[in-house]
Formats: structure tokens, sequence, C-alpha cells
């Protein structure tokens, strides 16, 4: 998705804008944050420049690592499902943050350190060159991010095939129970919709409740820390148990 003319405009998004940004406290974090510039490594400022759909460009005190720990305010799960998805389909580098339509994309590794943050549903276009990821937003910001690694295109198709894996999870919980899920779909994320690559092949590893649950019990068991000999037979202790729960008696 190309941005011919991105060097052209004024007014880019950037962490040299720094110097002119007001510091905003007690922001409460959502899901109209399109984009966290980490600046923590160059002003006392503040660690992070926030961008935001309603309440413009600010800084913030908190590390972008902080603000992005701080999403399970909002869901009560935080990076819980993202992590279990890109185990289930062997993504195992630049974990994003995951929910229903929502995605925020690190820009590099961010588990043990800050990052940049791009919200990818939020996105109108992008463009990569070389090291640099270019990206316009729905409310017209234009942001410019540091992108050292990998495909840009390889990285968004990756992040909004989880999302329909997301989408698809929680659509099957809202039909169960006889209602209809109804969402604003994201023109970016309807080209790849239709995407018929090795990756989308596999959705189908999801594509009942009972193997949903199944799974995530699996994962989240895995990653209780259960070892030694009995590993086997403890995991079969425990959805024995869950199983039980499930029941009348």
């Amino acid at each position: 998705m190309m941005i011919s003319n991105f060097k052209s405009i004024k007014d880019v998004i950037s962490k040299r804008i720094f110097s002119s940004l007001n510091v905003c406290k007690n922001f409460k974090v959502d899901y109209k944050i399109e984009a966290l510039l980490d600046i923590s490594d160059i002003t006392n400022l503040g660690n992070t420049i926030v961008v935001h759909a309603e309440q413009g460009i600010f800084i913030d005190s908190r590390t972008t690592r902080k603000i992005m720990n701080e999403m399970y305010l909002i869901n009560g799960i935080g990076f819980a499902m993202a992590k279990f998805l890109a185990d289930l389909y062997g993504m195992t580098h630049y974990t994003p943050f995951i929910h229903e339509d929502i995605a925020y994309m690190p820009m590099t590794g961010a588990s043990r350190r800050n990052a940049d943050w791009i919200a990818v549903h939020f996105l109108e276009c992008y463009e990569q060159i070389e090291k640099k990821a270019y990206f316009v937003t729905e409310s017209s910001h234009k942001i410019q991010l540091d992108f050292p690694r990998g495909d840009l295109e390889k990285r968004l198709h990756d992040i909004y095939f989880l999302m329909k894996c997301s989408l698809n999870v929680f659509e099957m919980m809202v039909n169960v129970g006889s209602c209809h899920l109804k969402y604003k779909c994201n023109k970016l994320f309807s080209t790849y919709d239709r995407c018929r690559c090795d990756l989308h092949s596999k959705i189908c590893l999801l594509n009942s409740l009972p193997i949903f649950y199944w799974h995530l019990i699996e994962f989240i068991l895995i990653n209780q820390g259960i070892e030694g000999l009995g590993k086997l037979e403890t995991k079969k202790y425990y959805h024995q148990n869950l199983t039980r729960i499930k029941k009348l008696y």
C-alpha cells in the first residue's frame, strides 16, 4: 500500500517532535491510541509520545511497555489471547496485542524492552522504505517509525490473520448464544481476508468452540510450569477436572 508523496507531507509525526509537545498526566489507556513512540533514551520530558485519535499528540511519563501492559485493564486478559494464538500457529517473534478487531503491532521485539507500536485497526495506508515504516491513520495522522528488521507487508499479513482468528472465536461465542456479531471491517483487513496462503489455510484449527477451549486449556496448563515425570498425567488430571466443571454433576 504505497504512500507515494509521504516525504513531501508536512507535519509528519516522528520522535523529532518531542520538544514541541505537552506532557499529559493521568491519561487512561484505551483503544483510541493510534501509535506509541519510544523516546525514553532521548529526553527527560517523558518516555512515550502518544498519538491519540481524539486527544491528539502528547508525551506520557510511562514507557511504551508499561502502557501496552495496561491494556489488560480494558479487556481483562491483556496479551493472553495474542500469546495463545501466536503459540498455536507458531509465530514466535514480535508478539502483537490482539482483541477481536483491535490490534497493536510492535516495530521491534517488545517483550523485554520498549518499542514503538502502531494501531493496525486505525491504518488507512502504509509503506516500508528500507528500515523505515510510514503510516497514515484514519484520523489523517502521518507517522514515521523505525522498522529495523523484516518485511512490513508480511508482518501486517500475520497480524491480520491473528485478528481474523480472534474474531472467529468471538463470533462462535456470540452465535452459540443466538446473537449475531456485527463489526466495522477495516478496508485493509478485507484485502487480507481473501488470502489463500498456507497460514490462512490453518484457520480451521479453531473451527469449533470445544476445539478452541481444548487448545486454550492446553496452552494455559503448559504455561503453568508443569514439569517432571508426571507432566502428562498432571495435565490429563487437570483436563478431567475442568471437563467435570462444565457438567451439572
